[in-house]
């Protein structure tokens, strides 16, 4: 309860700083729509810092958004805090610890976000790199909807940071996949290129937009 009451007072009072280091302009993929912010939900996300978090943190309240991170940010006490404060889930990296999938699948089946940078590592030099699958086997265990929410990394004072939001990805819809038997990893891999190559038409995409408003 206690980071909890720490997590909604500190998004609370840093709004200012949301204005001044990212004045978000958030477009959509077809209409807007905002059904990611209802239900379980698992967002991608392209990675360029730990900011990517912090932006789709306030752009989700109230709700809270639970992220998966590598083991960093756990090496030191303020980390682990900050990590708690966050709710983060942990991918160990080091050790192979796969057990984040089950993780993240739990907190979606109890209706919550839970935010993935399929990436795996931050980007060197702003473009999307390839996917690791392991966020397919999180929505298949979970059954829910994958959400791309992709930005342009512009952070910074005063700096204009643009977002677009796809459409949700329906694993059975784009896999005709029978929910009865788990994926094979033929699936897995076939659903990773499938959604890694909607993630770069929306980069793009984004950026057409934004020329336009130019």
């Amino acid at each position: 309860m206690f980071y909890e009451i720490f997590r909604v007072f500190g998004i609370l009072t840093g709004y200012p700083l949301l204005w001044l280091f990212f004045k978000t302009k958030v477009f959509y993929e077809g209409k807007k729509n905002k059904k990611w912010k209802k239900g379980g939900n698992l967002i991608i996300s392209n990675h360029f810092s730990i900011i990517d978090y912090i932006l789709v943190c306030f752009m989700a309240f109230p709700r809270k958004l639970t992220a998966v991170a590598s083991e960093m940010p756990f090496k030191t006490g303020i980390g682990r805090f900050g990590m708690r404060f966050f709710g983060t889930i942990q991918a160990n990296r080091e050790i192979k610890d796969m057990s984040f999938i089950e993780k993240s699948a739990e907190v979606l089946s109890k209706g919550k976000l839970v935010q993935i940078f399929p990436e795996a590592k931050n980007t060197p030099d702003g473009k999307i790199h390839e996917f690791k699958p392991s966020y397919i086997r999180i929505a298949e265990m979970a059954g829910c909807k994958i959400v791309p929410v992709i930005t342009d990394g512009n952070y910074g004072l005063f700096k204009r940071t643009s977002v677009i939001i796809g459409e949700e990805i329906d694993l059975i819809k784009i896999l005709g996949w029978n929910d009865e038997f788990d994926l094979t990893k033929e699936q897995v891999d076939k659903a990773n290129e499938i959604i890694y190559k909607k993630s770069l038409e929306l980069r793009a995409r984004l950026e057409e937009l934004k020329n336009k408003r130019k």
